[in-house]
């Protein structure tokens, strides 16, 4: 395990730490209203109870098929933020999987497996493509017999006096 993985382990713990502590004491809050209001009736007092709504369901009735589209994003709204959680960010796939964004390393370019150059294979390629193009600069300076250095520049003389 490297250290990113182990601190976004503990802000993990710390997040789930956090978040039971809010629902326990959430909890306890509503345990206490209970008490209070139990002590307002008297004792033996016939204790009214809530009817059924109208409908039937799971609470999906007010907004016809788009009540079940709500809680499919919020599943997908969980699933992102642990996928964010563990690292993986925002693109699309991973490393293995076409790489990340649009148009990633995948079977079209430079992406891990037999002969990609591994991960840091860009920098090669970068080098590559700038040594290219200082050897043509030079090229097209051979052939219009201009010199970019060597030349009579400040602190030189070309003249003989």
């Amino acid at each position: 395990m490297n250290g990113r993985a182990i601190v976004s382990f503990l802000v993990g713990l710390i997040v789930v730490g956090i978040l039971v502590g809010v629902g326990v004491g959430i909890y306890q809050a509503g345990v206490a209203q209970g008490v209070v209001d139990a002590g307002r009736l008297p004792a033996g007092a016939v204790v009214p109870v809530a009817g059924y709504g109208y409908g039937y369901g799971l609470g999906f009735h007010g907004f016809g098929f788009l009540g079940l589209l709500f809680p499919i994003l919020f599943l997908f709204l969980i699933f992102g933020l642990v996928r964010a959680a563990f690292g993986r960010g925002r693109g699309w796939g991973g490393p293995g999987w076409g790489g990340p964004g649009w148009g990633g390393r995948g079977s079209w370019g430079k992406g891990y497996g037999p002969g990609s150059g591994g991960p840091d294979a860009w920098r090669e390629e970068r080098e590559r493509q700038i040594s290219d193009l200082h050897k043509r600069l030079h090229d097209e300076e051979a052939k219009t017999g201009t010199s970019s250095g060597g030349g009579a520049g400040p602190g030189t003389s070309s003249s003989a006096f």
